[in-house]
């Protein structure tokens, strides 16, 4: 690892919480839209598979600006946080609260949701040498698997893997705390999100500062 054990548990911390959230939007969306998600991509190409074969005209105008957007937040979010520098995540996740606020007014767009999503994805990749993703869950999953394999076979030269379990674990328990907002809690489900989003902004910046 690049920096002491202290300061990567501070910062994968901070990274665990972004991946629940993610986890969080993704649950919201698929519960308010029917199937739609706007962080797991990959479950939308396979229902953009589908529905094409299907010749889903509706569902595959649904799906098009979800996949387009999302790529769009993330294009946006790797420019801001290019601009910010060091505070590029507080940015991203300031950003991220102000895009889930903005979907929540009267008049709103379902669109906001991927873009956020999109952005959200750009605050951070990297923490202590060990790769993060925050919503390709099936690539924590493989490198797990994959660590898992070299210990059975004695070749492991780290323990970073186990990481990425933690990954998975908090990408699920956000979409458990989303699914429960919405289903019982669901007016204020989106604002939580929002809320939680700002609160990590804050989180990240005094982080930075400590740095």
């Amino acid at each position: 690892m690049r920096f002491p054990l202290p300061s990567f548990v501070v910062a994968f911390g901070l990274t665990l919480a972004i991946v629940a959230l993610a986890g969080f939007v993704d649950a919201y969306s698929f519960l308010q839209f029917k199937g739609l998600f706007v962080s797991f991509m990959s479950g939308n190409t396979t229902a953009l598979g589908v529905a094409t074969a299907a010749g889903d005209a509706a569902h595959i105008r649904e799906l098009l600006p979800t996949l387009g957007l999302f790529v769009g937040g993330v294009v946006l979010g790797t420019l801001l946080h290019g601009r910010a520098g060091t505070w590029g995540t507080t940015a991203i996740l300031a950003t991220v609260a102000a895009l889930l606020l903005a979907h929540y007014w009267p008049g709103r767009a379902l669109w906001l949701l991927p873009l956020a999503m999109g952005v959200l994805n750009a605050a951070v990749h990297e923490v202590g040498g060990v790769r993060v993703s925050l919503t390709f869950v099936t690539g924590a999953l493989v490198r797990f698997g994959t660590g898992l394999a070299d210990v059975l076979r004695g070749q492991a030269t780290s323990w970073d893997w186990l990481w990425q379990l933690l990954l998975w674990l908090g990408f699920g328990a956000g979409a458990w705390a989303g699914g429960a907002f919405q289903l019982h809690l669901r007016p204020e489900a989106l604002p939580a999100a929002a809320a939680a989003s700002a609160a990590l902004a804050l989180l990240a910046g005094v982080v930075q500062g400590l740095r």
